[in-house]
């Protein structure tokens, strides 16, 4: 196995465990967040790794130095056990010569006074030659063992001066080996106060990974929040169109009424006409025919007054519908505008080449069928039928516009229009927004769509292509990970790919692009407008 090999797991496990880390913290009111590169991250592994590997090859030599110095002690223990026991020996070696000194020097006086003081001893000289011999023999015997003695005393000497000098050495060794002792103990508590400082440096890190957790959880209550308000702006929608089929009953149920006011206003005038007719025949009549048209023309007043009130109030009504849809459709078209995108086109696209028209026929002139009722409570409902199908139309365009960032959360770290290159360092077009992000974070679809593209493409590294209807695209480059395939739908802030850096790339992030029958557009005036909506 080589050594590329072995080393070819240790760096993949590497770039999993260390990659792009941003920390976010508040304060006074603003967000601020500084990043942890990868390069960071594996120098303090090492360093972390390093002091560890410091503390314990400390430990381990302090630990081999004390069992060295307890060997070294036991040796010179040994030594001198040996050196008093040689000098015992030589006590006993020095006692017996003394005593057998003694002894002779006692046998040679005894003699002489023998010879000195008894003539009886004189005469047996032979004897005490003898014995003088024979202590003359003990004495060379004594003298031979006392060279012997010598001899051993002298290699002894030699023995003890040895031991001395191996003492010296040892005593060296054991100042040399508590010299190391107390350079690594000095360099244990080096280590100490380094490890000190960095619990130290670690309690202050979670210090502020807790500061950057509550943030972060103040962050997703105000998404949260968010979140609500757009809900409850659905449930507003929902609620007109409710309203909207309500006041297209009460409509109805008003032209149903006037209708039949109408027929009976026919009846009552058919009626009326008899009634005459009968009058000029029967002239002898006349005071019941009189009694009887009082009666039918109060009857058609109350009428008339009754579809009056019936035509007041579905104006009333057609009017606080038509403003209300009147608002909706102002909040719209502005966002639209704000993206820069032409509102008609759009509408068009949906509803198809032309925008449809109609209503009742009023004809041209003095203006005298503004005051006829009916022709203005029928142009009123159309009216209000043209502006909910343009208010219907537009919902249905800002549903297909992709007017929220692809990222939860990201950093602007290059804009839309002429920059100047990241690689080549020359300035060119950028037809996208570049969102910095850490590594691996999600990316979502800003809006409902259909995949015509997702893999490789050239500089664009790893791709995917949205078609959102109406000439709508939306691309997103650079990416670490698809996660949808060519021909496949997907829904509002559905989940999409993962961040990444491949490609012409200089660190992980997105380069997101926004076009429009092919032309791109600069992304930031869609999420501006979509700001728009949501504070609307």
């Amino acid at each position: 196995m080589t050594f590329k090999e072995v080393l070819r797991p240790i760096v993949a496990f590497m770039e999993r465990a260390f990659v792009p880390r941003e920390v976010f913290f508040r304060s006074a009111d603003r967000f601020h967040h500084f990043r942890v590169s990868p390069r960071l991250q594996q120098g303090a592994f090492v360093l972390a790794v390093a002091a560890a590997g410091w503390v314990l090859y400390a430990s381990g030599a302090y630990v081999i130095h004390n069992v060295m110095l307890a060997g070294k002690e036991r040796e010179i223990e040994r030594q001198n056990l040996a050196y008093f026991d040689l000098l015992n020996e030589a006590n006993q070696y020095n006692t017996q010569f003394s005593n057998i000194a003694r002894d002779l020097e006692k046998n040679q006086a005894y003699l002489l006074s023998l010879l000195s003081k008894s003539p009886k001893a004189r005469g047996d000289i032979k004897d005490i030659r003898r014995r003088l011999k024979a202590s003359d023999d003990e004495r060379a015997r004594v003298l031979v063992a006392r060279e012997g003695l010598r001899e051993k005393m002298e290699r002894f000497a030699e023995q003890m001066r040895d031991m001395g000098d191996r003492n010296e050495t040892l005593r060296a060794q054991v100042a040399q080996i508590r010299s190391l002792v107390e350079s690594s103990r000095a360099d244990v508590n080096k280590v100490a106060a380094a490890r000190e400082r960095l619990v130290n440096r670690l309690a202050e890190l979670e210090n502020e990974y807790a500061e950057v957790t509550g943030d972060k959880q103040e962050l997703e209550t105000a998404v949260a929040g968010v979140r609500q308000e757009l809900a409850a702006s659905d449930e507003s929608g929902r609620k007109l169109a409710e309203e909207k089929s309500q006041l297209s009953k009460q409509l109805a149920e008003a032209t149903q009424r006037m209708q039949s006011a109408d027929s009976r206003k026919a009846v009552a005038e058919d009626q009326l006409a008899a009634l005459q007719t009968s009058l000029a025949q029967e002239i002898d009549r006349n005071n019941q025919i009189d009694t009887q048209r009082e009666y039918l023309q109060r009857r058609v007043g109350g009428l008339e007054q009754r579809l009056v009130d019936l035509r007041d109030a579905g104006q009333t009504v057609m009017e606080r519908l038509s403003a209300r849809t009147k608002t909706g459709m102002e909040v719209i078209e502005k966002t639209v505008e704000m993206t820069g995108l032409d509102v008609n086109s759009l509408i068009a696209g949906i509803e198809g080449e032309t925008l449809g028209q109609g209503g009742p026929f009023v004809p041209a002139g003095d203006g005298s069928a503004e005051f006829e009722p009916s022709l203005q409570l029928e142009a009123s409902v159309s009216m209000l039928d043209q502006q909910l199908d343009r208010w219907t139309a537009l919902r249905e365009v800002v549903r297909t516009l992709p007017l929220v960032a692809p990222l939860n959360q990201y950093k602007l770290n290059s804009g839309f229009g002429p920059r100047r290159d990241p690689v080549n360092k020359r300035k060119g077009q950028h037809q996208g927004v570049d969102f910095g992000a850490p590594m691996r974070r999600p990316i979502y679809a800003p809006a409902p769509g259909k995949v015509v593209f997702a893999g490789w493409r050239g500089r664009y590294g790893r791709t995917i292509e949205i078609d959102h209807g109406n000439g709508i695209r939306t691309r997103y480059g650079h990416l670490k990970k698809l996660l949808v395939k060519k021909g496949q739908d997907v829904g509002h802030r559905e989940k999409i790919g993962l961040v990444g850096s491949s490609g012409r790339s200089t660190g992980p992030h997105l380069h997101y692009e926004i076009r429009y029958k092919g032309r791109a557009i600069d992304p930031m005036k869609f999420i501006k407008a979509g700001e728009y909506v949501f504070k609307s």
